[in-house]
């Protein structure tokens, strides 16, 4: 009966950081979140809320440190290199966010939102060839992306060489 005690201050730790979240104060949120014990806190869906929070905040490397250690522990789930990588551009460069996901392009090679990223980051660092490329494989696999395709800031640089069809 002991660890009730715990599982109550848990669940008002987690409802207290829902709350938080909800009121937009994100950092008395992660503090809530930092109050969990250790095994609820290790739990995917608690970690990818933190993480959630981290992008809110612009904690960018925090953010990329979680979305990496999430990566992996579940390889097999293309959104947390691309949360990866969307943090790395933000905190570090475009070119270490393009490694992280021409690595997980290997390991989910059908993965539109990978394919998606890779070409904004090559149409950013100015590789149309690349960037038309990989937009145009995203939308084969998911042809609702060809509406972000015409919208993205990322892809402007496709838009005016008019390689966006």
């Amino acid at each position: 009966m002991s660890h009730f005690p715990k599982l109550r201050e848990d669940f008002r730790s987690a409802e207290a950081a829902v709350g938080y979240a909800n009121l937009g104060m994100l950092s008395d949120a992660l503090g809530a979140l930092d109050e969990l014990s250790p095994a609820m806190s290790a739990d995917t869906g608690v970690q990818e809320f933190k993480l959630r929070l981290l992008e809110r905040s612009n904690l960018w490397q925090e953010a990329a440190t979680l979305a990496s250690h999430l990566a992996s522990i579940h390889p097999e789930q293309a959104r947390w290199f691309i949360s990866w990588a969307f943090a790395k551009r933000r905190s570090e460069s475009i070119d270490t966010a393009s490694k992280i996901l021409t690595d997980a392009a290997n390991l989910h090679p059908s993965d539109p939102l990978i394919q998606f990223n890779l070409g904004c980051y090559a149409a950013q660092r100015g590789d149309l060839t690349s960037a038309q490329g990989h937009v145009r494989r995203a939308i084969e696999l998911d042809h609702d992306l060809e509406k972000l395709a015409h919208e993205d800031p990322d892809l402007e640089p496709l838009r005016q060489a008019h390689l966006i069809d």
